[in-house]
């Protein structure tokens, strides 16, 4: 079995990367690995020679959201194993597209509104919306650029700079800055950020080469919630969770990083949509996030990315399997994933 895990720094570096888990993982299990470079010229040939290919691709690099999947893709058709696969990683931080694909296999969404052109959003805007509602670029993480829309004069507004000058994708700094210190509960929590200011400058530096986003609305309904929202990851027949506190003055979660972890809030129907859809969707990993319709109690999903926070996921503690019964094992899904690929190889 020998292993390939890209690395290419100066294409993208950050401390969290899955990279660095699965390095250490085949170290200590001293499984052969090599780290590659899927940029280098001759890539293809190079890579024929083992049996699994890993690569944690970022939606903070213009690179990896331009090449990433196309060589993954030829890869795979190559013979190897590679993660994330077709299914998984396809649609990458692009919430039109995980909308599309969430809808395709009946799952629970908020309704949405996608417009490709001026004039049909600006209709919508003034004879059929509903305020308030989100409004969301199809890419970005953390928050980042969502928006609540509260009147049609508003919407008019954002319509108009989405089918002019758009908006750029990257994480501003003061916005970064006010939502780490409104979730911050503890001074722990505050020492443990300032020591990532670092990668944050140098995804922020990465992100400059992004382009506008622009061409198109997205707009979203608001569920209203509880003051939480859910991080709920499938890995295989794994599933674990954290919760997250919506930040003080805010409507949002994502990116505050202010997690815990009540088992209370995972509620039969909310682990099973998750198993299911993972299922269905054919997603080797994935990190689902759920909103609670307080009014209804169902949990909804907004949004889905195979690149979350695994560090974040070991603080539940366990995980469930298929039948939904709880393991005191801490889920750790890199390690999960490339388990899994290797199982996969052991029974062809």
């Amino acid at each position: 079995m020998k292993i390939a895990i890209h690395q290419n720094k100066k294409v993208y570096d950050h401390s969290t990367q899955w990279m660095y888990e699965w390095i250490r993982y085949c170290e200590e299990n001293k499984l052969t690995y090599e780290i590659v470079d899927a940029y280098a010229n001759g890539f293809l040939e190079k890579i024929r020679g083992f049996d699994v290919f890993l690569w944690s691709f970022s939606n903070y690099s213009l690179q990896d959201m331009q090449f990433a999947r196309s060589i993954l893709h030829a890869a795979s058709e190559a013979g190897v194993r590679v993660f994330p696969d077709f299914s998984t990683g396809w649609h990458f931080d692009d919430k039109i597209a995980e909308y599309y694909w969430l809808q395709a296999a009946h799952a629970p969404v908020p309704e949405s509104w996608v417009f490709y052109t001026r004039e049909d959003a600006l209709l919508w805007a003034s004879q059929e919306a509903n305020w308030p509602v989100v409004a969301k670029l199809k890419t970005g993480s953390g928050s980042n650029n969502v928006k609540m829309i509260r009147s049609a004069g508003q919407a008019k507004s954002y319509i108009n700079r989405m089918f002019s000058r758009g908006f750029r994708n990257v994480p501003g700094v003061l916005f970064k800055t006010a939502s780490n210190v409104k979730s911050s509960r503890n001074w722990e929590t505050v020492v443990k950020r300032f020591k990532r200011i670092p990668d944050f400058i140098g995804t922020w530096q990465r992100a400059r080469m992004l382009p506008k986003e622009r061409g198109y609305v997205l707009f979203q309904e608001f569920i209203p919630n509880d003051g939480y929202d859910l991080k709920v990851a499938v890995v295989g027949d794994k599933l674990s969770f954290f919760a997250r506190h919506i930040r003080k003055g805010d409507f949002r979660a994502s990116g505050g990083a202010d997690f815990y972890y009540d088992q209370s809030l995972m509620t039969d129907q909310i682990r099973e949509t998750a198993f299911e859809v993972a299922q269905q969707l054919r997603f080797q990993s994935m990190g689902f996030d759920f909103v609670v319709d307080k009014q209804t109690g169902q949990g909804k999903i907004i949004e889905m990315s195979y690149g979350f926070s695994w560090q974040a996921l070991l603080g539940a503690g366990g995980y469930w399997d298929r039948e939904h019964n709880w393991h005191d094992e801490p889920l750790n899904a890199p390690v999960e994933a490339l388990k899994n690929l290797i199982q996969a190889g052991d029974q062809a």
